[in-house]
């Protein structure tokens, strides 16, 4: 177990550092100026300063930082684990550098350095918080909060989805983007208020992070067809998973997930 340097030898190495800084100053302005009496007394100045050897005291601090960090990690490990064991939430590690935890159905990006862990689902963060067990759960419960909205109900959502790409497909009836489906699908879901006054006030945001999530819970909840239309889903390729802004990262309960780029509603004859 490492232990700090006494505090008081600091404060006295910081005083000799300080002395020699001063003379070192003085020597060079003698040098400076040529003099071989000014010169003289410097470094008789010089060789009256000397200054305790720092660097073990630096490496114990550097080593009982390593080990609180070390502490840090572990007792966050212990302290998230009992919290979702309590709360009934499955802990996952994705990975360990940087940490990428999942709870089911969010990420959690943690910075150690900032203090910072990011609740994230589809690559989009919706929380952050302290790197504290309490806190991440607190954050986490805040997004599902916000994704799970209220009023779920899959079959409406998918005959929703399907009155959206049919305005996007026009009388084609083919592939559409999803970008270009996503705001037919909001303005379908905008509240009588907005429909009245189409203002700024009354206006429902649907963000895409929102359309992610709503995709994964038609797969969730196993409802991919309504009404004698089946929706699929095609995967981005190539060149298109470039352009982040073109595609959605579609998760499974693992936090496993693809990129997609279209979307279509075929009849359950043809699927």
């Amino acid at each position: 177990m490492s232990t700090l340097p006494d505090p008081r030898f600091l404060q006295e190495a910081a005083r000799a550092h300080r002395a020699r800084a001063g003379a070192l100053g003085a020597l060079a302005k003698a040098v400076g100026r040529g003099a071989a009496a000014p010169i003289a007394r410097a470094v008789t100045r010089l060789q009256g300063a000397a200054v305790p050897a720092t660097d073990p005291a630096i490496e114990a601090t550097s080593a009982w930082l390593a080990e609180q960090e070390r502490e840090r990690r572990q007792r966050l490990s212990g302290d998230l684990r009992s919290a979702c064991e309590a709360a009934r939430i499955e802990l996952l590690v994705l990975q360990r550098a940087p940490l990428e935890l999942r709870l089911p159905p969010v990420s959690v990006l943690v910075d150690y350095d900032a203090d910072r862990a990011s609740v994230c689902f589809a690559g989009e963060r919706l929380a952050e918080s302290e790197v504290q067990a309490a806190a991440i759960l607190s954050a986490r419960e805040q997004a599902v909060r916000r994704l799970e909205g209220h009023g779920w109900e899959p079959g409406g959502f998918l005959r929703l989805l399907l009155q959206a790409w049919r305005r996007a497909a026009g009388p084609e009836n083919g592939w559409v983007e999803l970008v270009d489906v996503l705001p037919e699908l909001a303005l379908l879901q905008q509240p009588r208020a907005f429909r009245r006054d189409p203002s700024g006030r009354n206006f429902k945001p649907y963000p895409r992070v929102q359309l992610a999530y709503d995709l994964w819970r038609l797969r969730r909840d196993r409802t991919l067809a309504v009404d004698g239309w089946r929706l699929s889903l095609g995967p981005a390729t190539g060149d298109s998973t470039r352009d982040k802004s073109r595609v959605l990262r579609l998760e499974d309960a693992h936090g496993q997930g693809q990129y997609h780029l279209t979307l279509r509603f075929v009849t359950e004859a043809r699927a």
